[in-house]
């Protein structure tokens, strides 16, 4: 059974991992920064939506307005998972739905301050559209139960499933800071034969607790050095 974890954050913090710019868009997705973590905001026809809602409520409020968004204009939250530090910020978010796989309630009901219920259970391998944006949904186990990735326009929003290193390289994340830490680099090397076997286009990885870097071949060889 997965064990709960702290937040990846304190590691993070001096960890040998490439650096996070605010603001800086990786395809549709627009980096907030909040101390060494990152959630990603997407605009859409239909209103803004969030990659995880950051650790602190007021700053989230400050990187949602430095991008024109009122945080009551946010419509959902889609959790690549529920650590502390990822979802701190989601009371400021009042007209927001929870939108994570079902095996994520266990941690966000640890974590979130109130109603921590997920609104839109997701499942693996479903397509979400908001307006004329695709979402497409993959759970990605191991960092925690109900760990997802998100491919939006060619952007794959991976959460804490992996780090981008100070090289520009895809690497795992610290092994003491992952639920199961096997399964994590399994779900990714899955992802990476996945997304190719469906011919998706990626264009960018953005994690959470590094910066992002053009996707060219750095998922396929995480993929190839972990098999």
């Amino acid at each position: 059974m997965l064990k709960l974890l702290v937040p990846l954050v304190a590691v993070t913090a001096c960890a040998d991992v490439s650096g996070i710019e605010n603001k800086k868009s990786f395809g549709p997705a627009v980096a907030m920064i909040d101390l060494f973590t990152t959630c990603y905001l997407v605009k859409t026809d239909v209103g803004p939506i969030l990659i995880d809602a950051c650790w602190r409520p007021d700053e989230l409020r400050v990187r949602l307005s430095e991008n024109g968004v009122k945080a009551d204009e946010v419509t959902t939250v889609l959790f690549t998972h529920g650590h502390q530090d990822h979802v701190a910020g989601l009371p400021i978010l009042p007209n927001a739905r929870i939108a994570a796989l079902a095996d994520e309630q266990e941690v966000l009901t640890k974590y979130v301050k109130g109603d921590a219920t997920i609104d839109d259970v997701l499942t693996d391998g479903q397509t979400l559209r908001f307006g004329s944006t695709e979402v497409k949904v993959y759970a990605v186990p191991g960092h925690t139960a109900g760990s997802a990735a998100f491919l939006i326009d060619g952007t794959l929003l991976l959460g804490d499933s992996a780090l981008v290193t100070a090289k520009g390289a895809l690497g795992p994340v610290p092994k003491d800071r992952s639920a199961d830490p096997e399964l994590n680099v399994r779900s990714m090397v899955a992802l990476a034969d996945r997304l190719k076997a469906e011919a998706r286009v990626v264009k960018w990885l953005a994690p959470a607790h590094s910066g992002g870097i053009e996707a060219g071949t750095a998922l396929q060889t995480f993929a190839d050095a972990n098999r």
